[in-house]
């Protein structure tokens, strides 16, 4: 078995035109922030790609809650914004509009994958096993989609080629036989291992994004959060899309579950 690693919707086309299994990295914070919700209560959460479309589908599901971000902070009108530590909250529903600057995209795109997930470091050992049994199921190879920048998705994004590292270790110590197949799986190696030695806490407030997140937004203890190993074993998977009036596309997450 082999894993890849391309970002943003280009990674998402390949991993679907290839059929491999596919994880998609926002590690800062969209990944945590969606494990949370479903870990802490919610049943389904609509992923879409634009603001008005989010406004649209909370409309036309009385209940529901509006999550997620623009710039880092809540979106004005919107119930929370994206942030893993907002949950537990009374009053929870099973049903969120979830949209992010640039994970909602990849999602999407990944949808006609055999299976796909969220991946994140507070998911890390139960989104190794989910994703590597699913690849055994459908005898296919993994491939890491590291969300990137909202405003280049070409980006290297510290903090998801961190993330994207500790997964391929863990499914390594999981899968015998294991192999990175490409140069930007073993650079996410070597991108993790050098995070690792400086604890992953200091990596992630260090990196473009961490960095405003604590210093600009005082979101420095969501930083820290979504640093922490084996939080939640919980794994959004993308289970179904279906068109939005506006002719855009939405993505469904559910928990993922271990066949």
């Amino acid at each position: 078995m082999k894993v890849f690693v391309s970002a943003g919707r280009a990674g998402a086309a390949q991993a679907a035109e290839r059929g491999r299994v596919a994880i998609v990295v926002d590690a800062l914070r969209a990944s945590a922030t969606t494990a949370s919700l479903l870990h802490y209560g919610a049943r389904e959460i609509v992923v879409v790609e634009e603001v008005s479309d989010a406004f649209a589908e909370h409309d036309r599901r009385p209940g529901s809650w509006l999550v997620g971000e623009r710039g880092g902070l809540a979106v004005p009108g919107f119930d929370r914004g994206n942030s893993p530590l907002q949950a537990p909250v009374p009053g929870l529903p099973e049903t969120i509009v979830f949209s992010s600057s640039n994970m909602s995209r990849c999602c999407v795109g990944a949808s006609a994958c055999p299976a796909a997930f969220l991946g994140t470091l507070p998911t890390l050992t139960a989104c190794a096993r989910v994703a590597l049994d699913a690849a055994r199921q459908h005898g296919t190879d993994l491939h890491l989609i590291p969300a990137g920048s909202a405003l280049d998705e070409n980006k290297l994004v510290l903090e998801d080629y961190i993330t994207a590292g500790a997964l391929i270790e863990r499914m390594r110590e999981l899968e015998e036989g294991l192999q990175p197949a490409e140069d930007a799986a073993h650079a996410a190696l070597t991108i993790h291992a050098a995070a690792r030695r400086a604890s992953y806490e200091a990596a992630f407030h260090a990196t473009d994004n961490g960095t405003p997140l604590r210093d600009e937004l005082g979101l420095g203890d969501d930083v820290s959060f979504a640093a922490r190993v084996d939080v939640f074993a919980v794994v959004p998977r993308v289970t179904g899309t279906f068109a939005l009036p506006s002719g855009r596309v939405a993505a469904v997450l559910q928990a993922a579950t271990l066949a």
